[in-house]
């Protein structure tokens, strides 16, 4: 496929590029390439710093935010060894543009004609450095109530003052908008967006809110939850757009979004352990943190789940009857009558802002 198809950029690879505080450099020196890359650049107010040889690359490379590799400098860059991971080559429609794709094996634009999609990427770039925060909520097994864990730190980051979102990207999951009883309300849903793709504008309008808190549901006429490619552009768009944005989250979905905080909840007795083991071992889980749940005859404390699987605790979610009958209701479970759900959501979001 290398060498026969050319790539195209798009924002998953920019996300993993505008972690630096360098400018975006472009390795060229074609004097018509840069003219029109650098063009595009200063109507965005975008700093790009040419790099036309081997010592300029060297000294720029590692603190670059994004990295456009011309075709003319192409061998150079694969003959320097240096890491490849999330380049672009960009090129005037030479013949070498797929061979030089193929070789670093990374994505390709071909201008002018990409032009917009160069304009994406470095507008994504531009605002990178204000990305918001996100936060993945995986359930060790089900009937744990992942999904109101979700919409409980999402309401409290609201109730902060931060500009919220919560993102259903559970299997089946039933619906965010009935948890939080607004499931009539106009605006967008997955089924709108299972086709999305590259560089999303700011969805904040398009989507149903309860006060300052956001949610992007599952459509219960179309329950299957999207595909790899549109979670990570609608994921990029979310957090350009929100400062923190909660994930009901399959650990299958974890591999396309940039979660800061992994959270998996797990039921504070032997066979919630068990499971949440099985789990974290088979799907890389390893690096998050737990949420014990716990209910009144709960054998368990947060403690001994933590050391039964060596990972530290963020946090404990007690039982809350009002929970599920404010959900029955469909009067929304982010009210003040689930006290105690209110108060141990709030204690989590503490921990965790």
């Amino acid at each position: 496929m290398w060498a026969t198809t050319r790539p195209h950029a798009h924002s998953g690879d920019v996300e993993k590029l505008t972690r630096g505080d360098g400018c975006v450099l472009l390795a060229s020196r074609d004097p018509v390439l840069v003219e029109t890359v650098q063009a595009t650049a200063i109507a965005l107010q975008v700093e790009v710093r040419q790099a036309a040889d081997r010592e300029e690359l060297a000294a720029s490379w590692q603190a670059a935010r994004l990295r456009l590799v011309g075709v003319d400098l192409a061998g150079r860059v694969r003959g320097m060894g240096l890491g490849m991971s999330g380049c672009v080559v960009v090129g005037l429609g030479e013949p070498g543009l797929v061979r030089a794709s193929a070789e670093l094996r990374v994505p390709a634009m071909e201008l002018p004609g990409d032009g917009d999609q160069l304009a994406e990427l470095l507008a994504s770039t531009a605002t990178g450095a204000s990305r918001g925060r996100v936060v993945a909520v995986t359930g060790a097994s089900g009937g744990l109530g992942a999904s109101s864990l979700a919409v409980g730190l999402g309401a409290r980051a609201a109730a902060a003052g931060r500009r919220a979102v919560v993102v259903e990207l559970a299997d089946c999951g039933g619906g965010l908008d009935l948890l939080m009883g607004i499931e009539s309300s106009r605006g967008l849903r997955w089924d709108a967006l299972h086709r999305a793709d590259g560089h999303l504008g700011d969805l904040r309008d398009e989507l149903p809110a309860v006060g300052a808190l956001s949610v992007l549901a599952l459509s219960r006429d179309e329950p299957e939850g999207p595909g790899p490619q549109a979670v990570a552009a609608v994921m990029s768009s979310l957090a350009r757009s929100f400062e923190v944005v909660v994930v009901d989250c399959r650990p299958s979905a974890l591999q396309s979004i940039d979660a800061a905080d992994q959270l998996v909840l797990v039921g504070a007795d032997v066979r919630g352990v068990a499971a949440a083991r099985m789990r974290i071992e088979h799907q890389s889980l390893a690096g998050s943190r737990l949420v014990v749940r716990r209910h009144r005859d709960s054998p368990l404390v947060a403690e001994d789940v933590g050391r039964a699987l060596g990972m530290p605790v963020a946090g404990e979610l007690r039982e809350d009857r009002r929970v599920p009958q404010l959900a029955a209701a469909g009067l929304g479970i982010v009210g003040g009558s689930a006290r105690r759900f209110r108060t141990d959501t709030a204690r989590l979001w503490e921990q965790l802002a």
